[in-house]
């Protein structure tokens, strides 16, 4: 049986899919953080490995082989990082007597590939961070965002979750109203008082994640209708309005694009995911944006480009 695996490799975690050759999932594995730049490259490797290993731990390799596998991991773009990887992956394939053919894509192609079967569009992603693709039919790729939580990530769960404390603050402080973002904090987190926050966030351990993890208040507090952590979740959607704005000018095509919505702001919030749409329509109205007919992972369309590209005899 041949397989055919796909690695969705995050910040936050890894997930891996392999399908056979008919497109059926025949198994998945999640695991931690493959992104060099937080787990350095080392560690980075090390969970790589884990997570193949977990994903192929159900196959015979004496009736199965792994034909191909597609690799889009944040915080690998560069041919010299690509290069690394894909010399690591040779080598622990071939202690296991296996040499499958390694392509490295973008978050973006994988992304696009599990919702749109194809691998040209624009992708927005709002999760911890956020970051916007657009990748035209002939091939090039355009990118706009991706600074990080200190230079960038605007319209981030980062972005809405440290925006969140700032206001329960100047809530407290009455120079904003009452909100129910603070009653929520408190219900939610190891405090006693919104005072608390202090020196809950400065500790040394509090990292990016945490600060994200406040975004779920705000959510929460905007579809109960309350005003200030409706503003927040708006102006944030205006501000990835703004960076999808600055990619589309980069082409031509993208002013008709379909545009791939992914993330968990997206998910979990309509208010920012309605704002967001109406405000990007609002200067590219012919933009559109498709539901996915299957609910594929980008580890799921990730496995199917590696299908695509073995058939194509892709290099």
């Amino acid at each position: 049986m041949e397989i055919f695996i796909g690695v969705d490799g995050g910040g936050t975690k890894t997930e891996a899919a392999a399908i056979n050759a008919s497109g059926q999932v025949i198994s998945r594995f999640t695991g931690g953080s493959t992104n060099p730049y937080i787990v350095t490259f080392d560690g980075a490797m090390k969970e790589l490995q884990a997570v193949i290993e977990g994903l192929m731990e159900p196959f015979n390799l004496s009736s199965a082989s792994c034909s191909s596998i597609c690799l889009g991991m944040s915080g690998v773009s560069s041919d010299e990082e690509r290069q690394r990887v894909r010399q690591y992956l040779e080598s622990h394939f071939l202690e296991r007597q296996l040499s499958p053919h390694i392509y490295m894509r973008s978050e973006a192609e994988i992304s696009l590939m599990a919702v749109l079967e194809r691998q040209y569009g624009i992708l927005i992603i709002s999760g911890t961070g956020s970051n916007t693709y657009g990748i035209t039919k002939s091939g090039s790729i355009h990118r706009v965002g991706g600074w990080g939580h200190i230079l960038g990530d605007e319209g981030s769960g980062y972005q809405i979750g440290l925006q969140t404390l700032k206001s329960v603050i100047k809530s407290h402080e009455r120079i904003l109203p009452p909100t129910r973002m603070s009653s929520l904090i408190l219900k939610t987190y190891p405090l006693s008082h919104i005072a608390d926050l202090k020196s809950y966030i400065y500790q040394p351990a509090i990292t990016k994640q945490n600060i994200a993890s406040f975004a779920r208040c705000c959510i929460e507090a905007a579809e109960a209708g309350d005003h200030v952590a409706l503003d927040i979740l708006r102006s944030q959607a205006d501000e990835l309005a703004e960076t999808t704005s600055a990619l589309i000018m980069q082409h031509h095509e993208f002013a008709t694009s379909d545009v791939v919505c992914i993330g968990s702001i997206f998910k979990h919030s309509r208010v920012f995911r309605e704002a967001y749409r109406a405000a990007i329509r609002e200067r590219y109205p012919r933009l559109q944006f498709p539901e996915a007919a299957h609910d594929r992972t980008p580890a799921h369309g990730a496995a199917m480009l590696a299908y695509r590209l073995f058939q194509d005899g892709a290099q």
